[in-house]
C-alpha cells in the first residue's frame, strides 16, 4: 500500500487539531501531542495552523462541519483499542468519546498502566501516562488524550527546571499544587479548570496541568 503524501497528511493532521483544540478546553493543542509533527510542520508552513504560544498549535479556521469531527471515522484506530460514545445524560449533549480496551487485551497495556489499573477503584482519580489519562471501568479500561501537558509529577519537574525558584517560593508552590487538587477532586464536572499561579492551569476531570 503506497504511503500516503504529505497533503493528505496534512488534512488529517489538520482535522485531528480541530477536533483536540474543540474538545480538550484550551482551544489549543500541545505540538509534542500530535500525532504526525511532520505533517504539522507542513501545515505550519501553508498557513493552515499557527503558534498562539511557543509550542502550542492552533488551526487559522474552524472545522466546516465540526459535528463531522465526531464521527467514529474522524479518529485512528489503535486496535484492540475500540472507540465508544457514551450517551447523553442530558437533552442537547454531545457526551466525548473514549478509547475503551477489554480486560483480555490488556497485555498491550504499558506495565507502569497496568499496575496502576489493577489496584484502582473504579471512583479513583485517572492515571496519567504519556500523553493519555486512563480509568478503570466495567470490563475494561477507558483512555482519553490528557486535557493538559503535564502529570503533577511532570509538572513538578519542569517547574524546578525552567523557574530555578527559592526553597519558600517552591514550598508556597507546592502546597498550592496539592491544594488546589484536593479542593478540586468533587468538582471535576462542575470546574473544567482552575488557576493555581500566574500560568499554571490545573483539569479536574483527568488531574493534568498545563503551563501557558
Amino acid at each position: 500500500m503506497p504511503e500516503k503524501s504529505i497533503p493528505e497528511r496534512g488534512k488529517e493532521t489538520l482535522q485531528w487539531i480541530q477536533n483536540a483544540q474543540r474538545t480538550n478546553g484550551l482551544g489549543m493543542v500541545d505540538f509534542t501531542q500530535i500525532p504526525d509533527p511532520e505533517a504539522t510542520r507542513f501545515l505550519l508552513r501553508r498557513g493552515d495552523v499557527f503558534e498562539p504560544t511557543q509550542g502550542m498549535i492552533k488551526s487559522t479556521v474552524e472545522p466546516e462541519n465540526a459535528q463531522n469531527l465526531f464521527s467514529q471515522d474522524a479518529f485512528p484506530e489503535h486496535a484492540p483499542w475500540v472507540w465508544r460514545t457514551p450517551k447523553p445524560k442530558r437533552k442537547g449533549e454531545t457526551p466525548e468519546p473514549y478509547e475503551f480496551l477489554a480486560y483480555p487485551d490488556w497485555s498491550v497495556l504499558p506495565s507502569a498502566v497496568a499496575e496502576a489499573l489493577r489496584s484502582m477503584g473504579f471512583a479513583d482519580v485517572p492515571y496519567l501516562y504519556e500523553g493519555y489519562s486512563y480509568r478503570k471501568m466495567a470490563g475494561g479500561t477507558l483512555r482519553r488524550k490528557m486535557l493538559g501537558s503535564y502529570s503533577k509529577e511532570q509538572l513538578l519537574t519542569v517547574l524546578k527546571l525552567k523557574e530555578n525558584p527559592s526553597e519558600a517560593e517552591w514550598t508556597k508552590l507546592e502546597s498550592d499544587i496539592n491544594n488546589a487538587v484536593r479542593e478540586s477532586q468533587s468538582k471535576d464536572k462542575l470546574v473544567p479548570e482552575v488557576q493555581i499561579a500566574p500560568g499554571i492551569i490545573y483539569y479536574p476531570k483527568d488531574g493534568s496541568f498545563s503551563v501557558r
